[in-house]
C-alpha cells in the first residue's frame, strides 16, 4: 500500500489453538450514575456559568432554554447527563470486552514467534508510528515528553504490541479456518471501512493487496463473531445488531491490510476504532 516496512505474516500451519469453543471471559459490573454524580455535572455547568447562577439550586427551566439547544427543562439536561454517560459506559466496556476476548484467545495459542520475524514487525510499528507523527508534525521526542515515556519504554511498548499482534492474527487465522469463514470481494468494504470505499477498492485492485484485503477483512469477521458469542460470567450474551462496518483505522485513507487495529501512536480526531464496531 505503501514503502513502508512490510510486516511479517505468520504461518497458521506453525501454531495450533488447543481450544476452539466459545471463549468464556469476566467482565467487571457496570457502575451506574447516581443523582449525585449527575449534580456533580451539573456543578460543573454552574461553576462555567460565572456569576450568572450561584448554585445548583438556581437551575430552572429559563437557564437550561438559553443555554442548551433543544432542551427544555432541567430534568431534560438531568437525563441528557445520564444517557450520555450510558454511552460512554458502553463504548468502554466494548473496549474490555474485545481486550478480554483477545487475552483468552491468545491464552489458548500454542507456538513461538520467530525473532527474526518479530523485529520485522517492531521496524513495521516503527515506521507506521514514525509515518503518523509526520503526518502530524509531531517529533518523536515531543510525542514521548508527552505521554510521560523514555525510549526505553517506547521500545518496550513496540515489541509487546507487535508480539501481541502477531499472535492474535495467527489464533484469528486459525479460527477463521475451522470456521470456514470466508469475504467475497462484495464484502470488503462491510468489514474494511474507509473513507471512500469505491477508492479503497479501486486501489487494492490497481495494487493488487485484493487478497491481503480479504485476509483482514477474514480477521475481523472472526474477531466479530468471538466477541459476540462471547460466554460472560457464564451466559452468553445477548448479540446486539452488527453496526455497519465502522474504520478500522483513525487517519488513514485505507486500512492496514496486514494487521488487525492495535494499539498505536494515532491523533485523537473524532473518529471511531476498531473496538467499538465490535
Amino acid at each position: 500500500m505503501s514503502d513502508a516496512i512490510e510486516a511479517f505474516e505468520l504461518n497458521p500451519k506453525d501454531f495450533k489453538l488447543n481450544d476452539y469453543d466459545n471463549i468464556s471471559i469476566d467482565m467487571p459490573e457496570k457502575p451506574a450514575m447516581s443523582e449525585e454524580d449527575i449534580d456533580a455535572q451539573l456543578f460543573e455547568y454552574v461553576l462555567s456559568s460565572g456569576k450568572e447562577i450561584q448554585s445548583i439550586a438556581d437551575l430552572d427551566d429559563e437557564w437550561v432554554k438559553k443555554h442548551f439547544d433543544g432542551l427544555e427543562t432541567v430534568a431534560d439536561v438531568r437525563n441528557a447527563i445520564k444517557d450520555q454517560y450510558d454511552r460512554e459506559l458502553e463504548f468502554q466496556y466494548s473496549d474490555i470486552k474485545f481486550r478480554n476476548c483477545c487475552d483468552a484467545l491468545l491464552a489458548r495459542l500454542e507456538g513461538e514467534v520467530p525473532e527474526e520475524a518479530l523485529n520485522q514487525n517492531i521496524e513495521a510499528m516503527r515506521a507506521g508510528n514514525q509515518q503518523r507523527l509526520d503526518s502530524m508534525h509531531i517529533s518523536l521526542e515531543q510525542f514521548l515528553r508527552e505521554e510521560h515515556m523514555t525510549p526505553d519504554q517506547y521500545e518496550e511498548k513496540l515489541h509487546d504490541e507487535a508480539l501481541y499482534q502477531m499472535r492474535l492474527n495467527v489464533a484469528l487465522d486459525l479460527m477463521a479456518d475451522v470456521l470456514g469463514m470466508q469475504v467475497g470481494n462484495h464484502e470488503l468494504t462491510e468489514y474494511l471501512s474507509a473513507p471512500n470505499p469505491e477508492a479503497f477498492l479501486a486501489e487494492i485492485r490497481e495494487k493488487g493487496q485484493v487478497e491481503n484485503a480479504r485476509r483482514a477483512a477474514v480477521r475481523v469477521k472472526a474477531m466479530r463473531r468471538i466477541v459476540d458469542t462471547a460466554i460472560v460470567n457464564g451466559a452468553i450474551e445477548k448479540k446486539e445488531p452488527e453496526p455497519k462496518a465502522a474504520p478500522i483505522v483513525d487517519d488513514a485513507d485505507m486500512p492496514d491490510l496486514d494487521n488487525l487495529p492495535q494499539a498505536q501512536i494515532r491523533d485523537d480526531t473524532p473518529e471511531y476504532s476498531w473496538t467499538k464496531e465490535l
